[in-house]
């Protein structure tokens, strides 16, 4: 590709991503890729800034690279954020490799730097090489479809306009416009698995075909259509085996009924963060009430269906009343002492069998009461909701209405206690309304 095919199919790009609607943070780490892009930005009206990472694993080079792009960034009056971390000491929180620490840390920074400049769109200087290589790391690590797709120019949230460029069409471009850059030495050994891909399988692929980067990304948008296809025909399933919203509800029986069985249920839940459709299929046929987690959903089996749940923050699970007049807007309930009941009451105490301060529970295993209309017999709270066909969910929506002594008053809208029940002597009431 010629240096000023590269000029026009980035301002191009630019102008398909309506560039004068964003603000774009760069990330730069002073490498030829991304001063490349870096140039070819500063050519442009686009409103962006600039974010350098300094690792600190080249000892002065990584300072060297820092004082680069900051020098850079001076002289033509660009915004500039950097910062240092300690990579040895994030690597002690968890399983990370050196790679994935870095990819972490600096993705996590340039979130915070974006939401505090209110920039939206992050740019990265990825091009044709690297999704190579991603291509490569991904089909060795099975990943599936998914993972060969590769990376896309835009996702929504990264930017990179540099993906169909090769990287001698970058160094050309450099070398041409007489752009200085920073040269990173670990890119030249082998400590890393790109650079062993980069180094001794690309080269091989690129020498057996001689057109091997315009035939990668041929075959590249080919995969992309043909994801796009599945991932057409998976929403559309989607849309007619999942109702509701919070909880979905999924008909066992017409999910056992796609074919291939595990692959449909790998696609139709992994946007909800279920990675292992084994362990979905296995749960297909667990016991009611049964459940599993992903990172921010419960999967729960409730008899012939499936619940999905999107896991949320625990609410308050108990609520002291000391007062005879109290509204509770969490939960609709309204308590008004009288000397006569209330007409319009959902449920209607007697005052002077209850003992303040009451609460507001949820249920606990061996709980009990006395159902009125059972004639006094007691009965497990556990029975009582399975005799209602409550679902696990709806279970732990129930609260109990409890005296001082934990005496259970009420279910919270399904049954009042026999105990607490109002009789032809009673003078004083508890009125409680659901609003």
């Amino acid at each position: 590709m010629k240096n000023k095919s590269i000029q026009q199919e980035f301002k191009q790009l630019l102008e398909q991503h309506s560039f004068s609607r964003h603000r774009y943070l760069l990330a730069i780490s002073g490498g030829i890729d991304s001063m490349v892009l870096l140039d070819l930005f500063r050519q442009t009206a686009a409103n962006f800034q600039v974010a350098h990472c300094n690792f600190q694993l080249r000892e002065e080079d990584a300072n060297g690279d820092e004082m680069f792009v900051r020098e850079y960034c001076g002289k033509y009056n660009i915004p500039f954020h950097s910062v240092r971390f300690d990579i040895a000491a994030y690597q002690k929180t968890g399983n990370y490799s050196v790679e994935m620490a870095c990819r972490n840390l600096r993705y996590e920074w340039f979130e915070q730097v974006q939401k505090q400049n209110r920039l939206d769109v992050l740019v990265t200087a990825h091009h044709l090489d690297d999704n190579i290589e991603t291509f490569l790391i991904n089909l060795s690590r099975g990943t599936g479809l998914k993972g060969l797709v590769g990376m896309q120019i835009d996702n929504g949230k990264i930017f990179r306009p540099l993906l169909n460029f090769t990287k001698n069409d970058l160094l050309e471009y450099a070398k041409s416009n007489e752009i200085n850059w920073r040269e990173d030495y670990t890119n030249a050994t082998d400590d890393y698995t790109r650079n062993k891909i980069r180094h001794h399988i690309t080269p091989i692929l690129k020498e057996l075909h001689p057109q091997f980067d315009e035939n990668f990304l041929s075959s590249l948008n080919h995969i992309n259509d043909n994801y796009q296809i599945v991932q057409n025909k998976v929403e559309e399933i989607r849309s007619n085996l999942f109702s509701g919203d919070n909880p979905i509800e999924i008909e066992i029986s017409a999910l056992k009924k796609l074919q291939p069985l595990e692959t449909f249920l790998h696609y139709l839940f992994e946007k909800y963060a279920f990675s292992s459709s084994k362990e979905i299929f296995k749960f297909l046929d667990a016991e009611t009430g049964s459940e599993i987690k992903s990172a921010t959903y419960r999967l729960i089996k409730n008899r012939e269906n499936l619940l999905l749940q999107k896991i949320e923050e625990e609410n308050e699970d108990e609520l002291t009343i000391f007062d005879e007049l109290i509204e509770i807007n969490s939960l609709n309930l309204k308590f008004v002492k009288s000397i006569n009941p209330h007409e319009n009451a959902t449920e209607i105490v007697d005052f002077t069998s209850i003992l303040f301060p009451l609460k507001l529970r949820k249920v606990k295993e061996g709980d009990f009461f006395y159902p009125i209309g059972m004639k006094g017999q007691k009965k497990l709270l556990s029975k009582f909701m399975k005799d209602l066909k409550l679902s696990k969910l709806e279970k732990e929506k129930v609260w109990l209405l409890c005296d001082q002594k934990d005496q259970i008053i009420w279910v919270v809208n399904h049954r009042l206690d026999e105990r607490f029940k109002t009789t032809e002597t009673s003078k004083n009431f508890l009125n409680i309304t659901v609003c």
